[in-house]
């Protein structure tokens, strides 16, 4: 071998500056033992003489990648490609691929060539899919051209629109080739050292296919997901996005646990040989697990968490969130089944929505407010390179640009998987004039500084949501109790119940206490614990919930009472999902327990959402509730026997069928009767169909999100002025 190869367990130690990144990080793997396939380095330095040929550099001009408009930047690639593989690569170079073919090849086992660049693999820069490897290399001339195109891709639109987003000049960065004996692949897959949507959880995620691991970091195959929970071991399969709501159908087996737990174990240990995180790429051959590349998870340094209750929203579409940020927008859906990805149609602040998200089309979407698509898996390449940039993504979706239409307005929350009907962001809220109207328009609150606007209009909180005070710092509440930072989080609820009492001083605040499904709680730090259900919508969860964590219920109340004491007024709580009459009076004997008067010095109220609920509403308010509110989501959910997440039945999901709003009918009459408010909630109940049926019903109040405010409440107005 000559000084421009170096074989793969000598390059440890060796700067990446020489190596790459990829092979730097494989060479210490194989050398502490891991089965990393045998292989040698082209170095850098023949990336460098061979770009030091005068045609070649005639191609690239003074200028360089950096000058280059993005319609130049694929006539310039083509042009270059033309010259180099048409250039006499200098001797010692030419040597240099002898010495790697003669060294690996063999009659029975074709070569791979692997770009390892000199910033890719890093804790910054992962250059995820932006390089080129050519597999089943065969022959000497086979190797030089693979060898060629792999040099070629540092100048790729891809790579050099992804050095632009993250300020690399273009001078600083040359590839090395990593040239191996190829895995044939039976399975394959990747193995993540972290949920790619939360940093913070203690589990490990695996993604396997059946053949090549192509199609998985591509983007073109949607895989078998598996999550290891590094506190107790235990081996979950995770049900695709386009399975989602049908998860009594098995999914193909495609890895045992035991080998779940192997890569995990692979992936923890180089993480702590390596530092950090590691996104780790394997392959199985012969019933022989291999490592073919292991690099750290990047993430951006963006991350807006929002945590809607499922409950209180409406669900357009369900998948995997690869990214721990929440955008929202308009749809722009980019292609359909079966049709080329485009991508240049999408415009600054518009959510795009496509079949498959490739790693082309990752850095031409650096402008989107959000990413969905169809398939894919959380580990593919394209999501680690929105990932990198900050923007929120959710694959996996199954129907996804069958569901979402060009102009809906969605919010993509990349830390749940979720896509909600309409803008659920922080960003401030624009509020034009709106008329008066005999039926009172109260507002939903997450971030209590969001409602600035509207709370001078507004005539109440139909819900201050929890979520945003109990679940920010991403641990399960539960876990933060037994860790002794009650305190914690009664401190953060009670500023938050401050805040918005005084936004919306001498009108109702309706405090909402915990209402999330336990699939939610899974994806926080500590939620290892929570069961597995098949319908969580249904499953353990709201009041009922709360009255077994007696301890986080009384830790919400003794935030509420705080409140009071501080001089907050007209303070109320609110308990979601309530099916039994004895969980209400079990709320009261909390109340009392914290020397609180119920009704008196604080309102307890009932949100209906079920039938039963509803048909029980009298006794509800014989036991004193003082006020009612209606979710209509779940209400619709449970009456029409649909799972709204599903994207099997979700299409038949309607809030203003006859026999809902027969119930919903029902409800405003009796707390008619029983002279006691009376509120619809969620955005469900702002469908242009139902809407006029619930101001005809005599509900008091709606409650909506803010951005619905304005809308709303100038929708009522003509709804009234028709009526009258």
């Amino acid at each position: 071998m000559n000084a421009l190869v170096v074989p793969l367990e000598h390059a440890s130690g060796k700067p990446a500056a020489e190596v790459g990144g990829k092979a730097a990080n494989l060479a210490q793997l194989t050398l502490h033992g891991f089965p990393v396939p045998e292989g040698v380095v082209l170095t850098t330095a023949a990336f460098e003489r061979a770009f030091l040929a005068r045609s070649v550099r005639s191609v690239l001009d003074a200028s360089g990648p950096a000058a280059w408009g993005e319609d130049e930047l694929e006539l310039r690639f083509r042009g270059l490609s033309r010259v180099l593989h048409d250039a006499t690569l200098p001797p010692d170079v030419e040597h240099a691929l002898d010495a790697a073919f003669d060294r690996l090849s063999s009659p029975s086992s074709p070569l791979v060539a692997r770009s390892s660049g000199t910033l890719e693999d890093s804790a910054m820069t992962s250059f995820s899919g932006m390089l080129t490897s050519v597999p089943g290399v065969t022959s000497r001339g086979e190797l030089g051209r693979a060898v060629r195109d792999c040099w070629l891709s540092a100048y790729s639109p891809r790579a050099v629109l992804y050095m632009r987003e993250h300020g690399i000049p273009h001078d600083d960065f040359a590839v090395a080739v990593l040239v191996q004996r190829m895995v044939v692949a039976e399975l394959a897959g990747l193995a993540f050292g972290r949920d790619p949507a939360n940093r913070y959880a203690s589990a490990v995620v695996v993604e396997a296919i059946r053949g090549v691991g192509e199609d998985i970091v591509s983007g073109e195959a949607t895989p078998e997901r598996y999550v290891f929970s590094v506190e107790d071991s235990r081996v979950s399969a995770v049900p695709s996005g386009a399975r989602s709501g049908a998860a009594s159908v098995s999914a193909p087996v495609v890895l045992k646990d035991g080998e779940v737990a192997r890569l995990a174990a692979w992936v923890l240990e180089a993480e702590a040989l390596l530092g950090g995180a590691q996104d780790m790429e394997w392959a199985r051959a012969g019933g022989r697990f291999y490592v073919l590349q292991s690099r750290p998870l990047v993430f951006s340094d963006c991350q807006d968490k929002l945590f809607p209750q499922i409950a209180e929203e409406t669900v357009a579409i369900r998948g995997i969130g690869v990214s721990p940020s929440v955008g929202s927008g308009c749809v722009r859906v980019l292609d359909r089944p079966g049709e080329k990805s485009g991508g240049h149609g999408v415009r600054h602040g518009e959510v795009a929505v496509l079949a498959r998200l490739t790693n082309d089309l990752a850095v031409r979407l650096r402008d989107a407010a959000a990413v969905v698509a169809d398939e894919g898996g959380a580990t593919s390449h394209g999501a680690n390179i929105l990932r990198e940039f900050g923007i929120p993504c959710v694959i996996s979706t199954g129907s996804a640009t069958r569901v979402l239409s060009d102009g809906d307005l969605v919010t993509v929350d990349g830390f749940r998987g979720a896509v909600y009907r309409g803008d659920l962001s922080m960003r401030p809220v624009k509020v034009a004039e709106s008329p008066p109207t005999d039926m009172d328009v109260y507002v939903s609150v997450l971030v209590p500084e969001r409602a600035t606007v509207v709370a001078q209009l507004a005539d109440g909180v139909s819900s201050l949501r929890n979520d945003y005070f109990l679940l920010q710092s991403g641990v399960h509440p539960a876990r933060m109790v037994r860790d002794g930072q009650s305190r914690v989080l009664e401190d953060t609820i009670a500023r938050g119940i401050g805040r918005t009492a005084a936004l919306f001083v001498g009108k109702p605040v309706w405090y909402k206490t915990m209402d999330a499904p336990t699939d939610e709680f899974r994806r926080l730090v500590g939620g290892d614990d929570e069961p597995i259900e098949r319908n969580p919508l249904l499953g353990w969860r709201g009041i009922g919930r709360e009255l077994e964590e007696p301890d986080v219920l009384e830790l919400e109340l003794r935030a509420v009472r705080r409140a009071l004491e501080d001089g907050c007024t007209r303070v109320g709580v609110k308990l979601p999902f309530i099916r039994f009459v004895a969980e209400y009076r079990a709320v009261l004997s909390h109340v009392e327990r914290l020397g609180m008067l119920p009704h008196e010095d604080v309102a307890v109220g009932v949100s209906i959402e079920t039938p039963a609920a509803a048909a029980l509403l009298e006794d509800f308010l014989d036991e004193g509730a003082d006020f009612v509110s209606v979710g209509v989501s779940d209400l619709a959910m449970c009456v029409l026997a649909l799972d709204r997440e599903s994207h099997k039945v979700a299409d038949l999901f309607d809030p203003a069928h006859p026999a809902v709003v027969e119930v919903l009918a029902g409800i405003a009459e009796t707390a008619r009767a029983g002279g006691v408010y009376s509120c619809v909630c969620g955005e469900s109940a702002r469908d242009p169909l139902l809407l006029p049926l619930l101001v005809r019903a005599g509900f008091d109040a709606i409650g909506v999100s803010p951005s619905y405010f304005a809308g709303v409440k100038q929708e009522i107005s003509r709804i009234e002025n028709r009526v009258a």
